[in-house]
């Protein structure tokens, strides 16, 4: 991974992106509440993680319901209790603290096992649908630490199911997994076909990995995507460079980035990065001799291009955060 710059790519602002997405969520899915005014109560709306074992016992990923009631003047909301959810998933007391706080209630087993009231729900007037929505929204992205909304997709019935496309979502029924075609051309050329409005992709082999990567890269940033001599994609964000490598030794995904070196301690930057590994779900940081890199692995085979797109959304925004504190705290220089 050399460092080359080219000049700087749009990802300098990437991290705005995400609080930009979920904000976009939360104003289409509060439009889309009050749309929710079905006298006869034929309004349904669930928004979810996408269940890669819809038939499992295991439990199930996040998801938020919600439901018109009331000649269609009031709205059922529920979000995903322990009670269903897989183990990862599962909130501690300071979630169930916070949805009490709110006025939610639910959530709860009994002593023997049974559901009592299994999801967190509140009923409101449609027109609090603001107030619904940013409460969804927060439980979404910070108690279940789903990453980017674009990760979401949702299920629709009634009367206002034909407004879906205020979502901005893709159907929990539209998420196909793409058959495998044939390649056609040089990766140069696949490259440059568009794919993020594609769900899912089966690259036959690393060429074609390859190229899917770099045509995300082109569509996401409106620009040519740059090679270094390693052969991994190279982006610039803070000042520094940011590189997406496709695995060799495995079919994978990796944005990597030195975000501190030359740190004072070695013993008391391990605690640093122990730390940054404790509270983050998805970007992980590692001490490598007096070097401190922040890495973010997804898979590659099937290839779903909204995840990466969103994954380096999620990455520049962790080394936004992160990286001058973390510089400041190991007594370590940057970039």
């Amino acid at each position: 991974m050399t460092n080359t710059n080219h000049g700087g790519t749009p990802a300098d602002e990437a991290h705005d992106g995400l609080d930009a997405g979920w904000e976009e969520l939360a104003d289409s899915l509060a439009t889309y509440l009050s749309m929710m005014v079905d006298p006869d109560e034929g309004d349904h709306l669930l928004i979810e993680l996408t269940d890669p074992d819809p038939d499992g016992d295991a439990g199930c990923p996040p998801y938020a319901q919600f439901a018109a009631f009331g000649d269609g003047r009031m709205i059922r909301a529920e979000v995903s209790g322990n009670a269903y959810l897989r183990t990862q998933f599962r909130l501690g007391s300071e979630a169930a603290a916070w949805f009490t706080g709110l006025g939610w209630v639910g959530g709860e087993q009994s002593e023997a096992g049974d559901v009592e009231e299994g999801n967190w729900h509140i009923e409101m007037p449609v027109e609090c649908a603001d107030e619904i929505v940013g409460t969804v929204v927060q439980a979404l992205r910070q108690h279940f630490g789903i990453p980017h909304p674009q990760l979401l997709t949702y299920q629709a019935w009634g009367p206002a199911a034909d407004e879906a496309e205020f979502l901005w979502l893709c159907a929990t029924g539209d998420v196909p997994i793409d058959e495998p075609t044939a390649a056609a051309g040089t990766p140069s050329e696949q490259g440059r076909e568009p794919v993020l409005g594609q769900l899912a992709l089966e690259p036959a082999d690393r060429e074609e990995l390859v190229a899917y990567v770099a045509s995300v890269l082109r569509e996401k940033y409106e620009a040519e995507t740059t090679l270094d001599d390693d052969g991994d994609f190279v982006l610039h964000h803070l000042g520094q460079p940011v590189w997406v490598r496709v695995r060799s030794d495995q079919p994978a995904v990796e944005i990597i980035a030195r975000v501190a070196h030359d740190v004072h301690s070695r013993r008391s930057t391990a605690v640093e990065v122990g730390l940054l590994n404790r509270d983050s779900a998805w970007a992980k940081w590692d001490l490598r001799d007096r070097d401190v890199w922040q890495t973010l692995l997804l898979p590659g085979v099937p290839f779903v291009p909204r995840h990466l797109d969103a994954m380096l959304d999620v990455f520049l925004d962790a080394m936004t955060s992160t990286r001058d504190d973390l510089a400041y705290r190991t007594g370590a220089k940057v970039a």
